[in-house]
């Protein structure tokens, strides 16, 4: 019987856990960069969708490139949070950037990075 019961605890727990990781997934895979781009573009900011950043990361699959009162904003978009977290292994800069899902930004810029950070 207490077998059974620990058996059966565990299912659940390992039940809760694939369940809560999915949904997280999912609600990552809502944001796009073009959410982000509008984001910015509603608040006033000139942003060209066309304007890359120079990818020097090895994993971000995308990105745009545009200032906030002539500072740099640079936001990479990434496959999985596993990405993310291989390239803040190998560049440590990166590790105080904001993340939003699947994206990080590159900036120092206050106002960016609340633009940034209430995109849903």
């Amino acid at each position: 019987m207490k077998k059974s019961l620990g058996l059966l605890a565990l299912l659940m727990l390992f039940l809760v856990a694939v369940v809560g990781c999915g949904s997280a997934e999912a609600e990552n895979k809502d944001l796009t960069l073009d959410k982000f781009i509008k984001a910015y573009q509603d608040a006033g900011v000139e942003v060209d969708p066309e304007e890359k950043p120079k990818l020097q990361s090895t994993e971000a699959i995308d990105g745009v490139l545009f200032y906030v009162d002539k500072q740099k904003v640079a936001i990479y978009e990434y496959e999985s949070s596993k990405d993310i977290e291989g390239e803040i292994a190998i560049f440590d800069v990166m590790k105080d950037w904001p993340r939003n899902g699947l994206f990080i930004l590159e900036t120092k810029n206050d106002k960016a990075i609340q633009i940034f950070e209430n995109v849903k």
